[in-house]
């Protein structure tokens, strides 16, 4: 009945709305170390203090749950509608190439920073659809809220906060997906491991790896520091390695101890496969030089055999799985540090619909 006041609306406010992005784009809330009052740092609460006072500015009713989360209420009836987003954003990190990252353009057509679809405009157009309701002056018999969360990308403890508070409305959806409108979402699984072993001095030896940002982002870099093997040796592996992969490798330092940087993609931790996985290129690189066999490298090794390099489905583990609603299942191995004595690694698995608790977590 009012779509075509609505789609005036909107095209009347575009670059109102575009610069209203571009302020949040503008901010790295990239979730950051706790600081009094500012449970995921300095970032986020800029970012969620910048949509707040937008959203009071149009004249709707907020409210800051702690600057774990703020809302923004179409009018003082009963909730029937919440519209979930999010003001937090992945690292930028090393992949970014388009654009300065906290720099928004306008580029062919396109708008470009870092958390434009993923999620502030999103949250923002949200807004815009809330504002043109009210400023047209449309009736309604219920209450919309929108809720700004600040910790998505990395578990959503924002959100566990406010359900705390607040009851659920009837209906919710989120602006944080593909168009127009999904009711499926892939479980996720964030696993965490750890290893001790014995030391081993002898050479040549793997001093550490040093690989990944989140647990959510497919690392386009990693590194580790050797020791003892030749520059011929380290050459002639980078070459092979990198035509089977397509990772790259840099090497730096000075003999006998070497700097090896392997450089791929980085991808979103639920499509993997669009990400050239450095980490798991890496492994591969470690394995095929000649270092002392010991504990440590015995663990490399099997850590390569559980996530080989290109499988982003899960099919080395034994948890390959599909259904025809929700898709594939997809594993990304996305951190891991190595030292003399031990290991911890991150990995990130979207899990569909026909996963179990036996066939995902019981699998041996």
């Amino acid at each position: 009945m009012y779509r075509n006041e609505i789609e005036g609306f909107i095209d009347s406010h575009r670059e109102e709305m575009i610069e209203d992005i571009c302020t949040l784009c503008r901010i790295n809330s990239e979730k950051m170390p706790y600081v009094e009052g500012k449970p995921y740092g300095e970032g986020p609460f800029q970012a969620l203090q910048a949509a707040l006072g937008m959203a009071e500015g149009y004249g709707f009713s907020i409210r800051n749950y702690d600057n774990y989360v703020g809302t923004a209420d179409l009018n003082d009836k009963e909730r029937q509608l919440d519209i979930l987003a999010h003001l937090d954003v992945v690292p930028a990190g090393e992949g970014w190439t388009e654009t300065k990252p906290f720099e928004p353009v306008v580029k062919d057509g396109k708008l470009f920073g870092r958390g434009t679809a993923d999620d502030k405009g999103p949250a923002v157009a949200a807004l815009y659809a809330m504002r043109a309701v009210k400023e047209l002056g449309i009736p309604l018999n219920k209450n919309v809220r929108l809720i700004l969360g600040t910790d998505e990308e990395c578990g959503s403890s924002d959100i566990v906060n406010y359900y705390d508070k607040e009851d659920e409305a009837p209906m919710t959806f989120s602006p944080d997906a593909e168009f127009p409108v999904i009711n499926i979402e892939k479980g996720r699984l964030e696993g965490h491991f750890h290893a001790s072993f014995q030391a081993s001095e002898a050479m040549p030896r793997l001093v550490k790896v040093e690989a990944g940002i989140k647990a959510n982002v497919v690392p386009g870099k990693a590194r580790a520091v050797v020791e003892g093997i030749d520059l011929k040796t380290l050459e002639a592996a980078a070459e092979a390695v990198e035509k089977e992969t397509g990772i790259s490798f840099v090497l730096e330092g000075d003999l006998p101890v070497m700097t090896v940087t392997a450089q791929g993609e980085g991808a979103h931790a639920s499509t993997p496969q669009e990400g050239k996985n450095a980490l798991t290129g890496l492994l591969v690189y470690l394995t095929r030089l000649p270092f002392v066999e010991c504990p440590q490298m015995d663990m490399v090794k099997n850590l390569l055999k559980l996530f080989p390099h290109g499988d982003t489905c899960g099919k080395a583990a034994g948890i390959s799985m599909e259904d025809e609603l929700s898709g594939a299942l997809t594993l990304a191995f996305s951190m891991l540090t190595v030292g003399a004595d031990g290991l911890e690694g991150v990995f990130d698995s979207r899990c569909p619909i026909c996963a179990t608790e036996e066939s995902v977590l019981g699998v041996v």
